[in-house]
């Protein structure tokens, strides 16, 4: 008994002389770690600025499971915002964007604040990434800190693991796609609520990761019923100005009046019939999807109906997963069959993990 009394006695103050080293050691930090990822400047950029995909690479979220995420308005660009509840409840917003090269986020959580200064460079053959995270840790926080070799080293390791899931994800995630042509369809009548989007054509998937989850944001936000996926109606696409001109809307049941001056404004979709092409993957193999639905169409020696618009009907997207490798977007592609057979559904080849280097089939189709 004295020997168990005696070791006991040890542990005690083993503990209490723990609990007061760790007391005393500063709670702040401060890192700072880089990596360098095969692919173009503003793509990872654009993967990074989009709260969305923090889900998939940073270590913080990753490796906690069980976390559940709100995304109010816009988790993308300057007004990017992010919400999560959980074993800990918290909140990311941006404070300041400078296009493809820096990203400046403070995170709170239960008042524990984070600032992560993200640099992005370009270099031989890809990019390189900077991540600086500065902040402090609670009481358990360097706790655990203590048994993995201190505040600096756990919270540097932290951050790593960081860096190389975001070279995994977007490895994955925007390598990864497959293209099908799924044949002749008729598109019915569809009323809708839009809101007119102009933006330059090199920045069409930024802006279509931009608008979409403001657009059904603004349906949760005024509690107005959908009937059916969201979609993009493109308008014009002047090859000369490098300009698209596109509307993103989501259905409604039936005619809705919009005020006076208001940005948003309702329409209505004419039945047509047209090419379907499936896209399972991020938006930015889009243009190859519309080139696979072109070659279709001029082997078959169909009649493209170039005075109705093209639409994408956004099947599942960054509302419904995080993971952009698993969106399914829909291009169809108003046409006018020259047989008078309908042709059974054709489904075509599969495209998966391309370099990030491929050269598109065909310069940018007009819709």
């Amino acid at each position: 008994m004295k020997i168990l009394r005696y070791l006991f006695f040890i542990a005690l103050l083993f503990l209490l002389g723990t609990a007061v080293f760790v007391a005393t050691q500063k709670p702040s930090y401060s890192v700072t770690k880089s990596l360098y990822i095969k692919n173009k400047r503003a793509v990872v950029f654009d993967y990074v600025n989009d709260l969305r995909n923090w889900e998939t690479f940073a270590a913080w979220i990753v490796e906690h499971q069980g976390t559940q995420f709100k995304y109010p308005e816009s988790s993308s660009g300057k007004n990017a915002h992010a919400e999560w509840t959980g074993s800990r409840d918290g909140n990311l917003k941006t404070l300041q964007y400078k296009d493809a090269e820096l990203l400046r986020y403070v995170s709170d959580e239960n008042g524990q604040l984070t600032h992560y200064t993200w640099q992005f460079k370009d270099t031989l053959g890809g990019t390189k990434v900077q991540l600086t995270a500065k902040g402090t840790l609670d009481f358990n926080s360097k706790i655990k800190a203590f048994f993995q070799g201190g505040v600096q080293s756990a919270m540097g390791n932290l951050y790593e693991r960081t860096l190389v899931g975001l070279e995994k994800s977007i490895s994955r995630e925007l390598k990864t796609f497959q293209v099908k042509v799924m044949g002749l369809v008729n598109q019915p009548r569809v009323f809708y609520l839009k809101q007119f989007v102009r933006c330059k054509a090199k920045n069409l998937t930024r802006s279509i990761k931009t608008t979409l989850p403001k657009m059904q944001w603004f349906f949760k936000k005024n509690a107005v019923q959908t009937a059916g996926k969201p979609f993009i109606i493109y308008h014009k696409w002047n090859k000369e100005a490098r300009v698209v001109d596109y509307s993103v809307c989501i259905p409604v049941k039936d005619t809705i009046a919009i005020e006076e001056g208001s940005d948003i404004a309702f329409g209505v979709l004419p039945p047509f019939k047209a090419l379907r092409v499936q896209l399972k993957g991020d938006y930015s193999h889009l243009q190859k999807t519309w080139n696979k639905g072109i070659q279709y169409i001029n082997t078959k020696k169909w009649a493209r109906l170039t005075h109705l618009n093209v639409i994408e009907i956004y099947r599942k997207n960054g509302e419904d997963t995080p993971h952009p490798s698993q969106w399914i977007t829909e291009v169809y592609l108003p046409v006018q069959p020259t047989a008078t057979r309908q042709p059974r559904t054709v489904i075509q080849d599969t495209v998966a993990v391309v370099t990030p280097n491929e050269p598109a089939v065909n310069s940018n189709p007009s819709p």
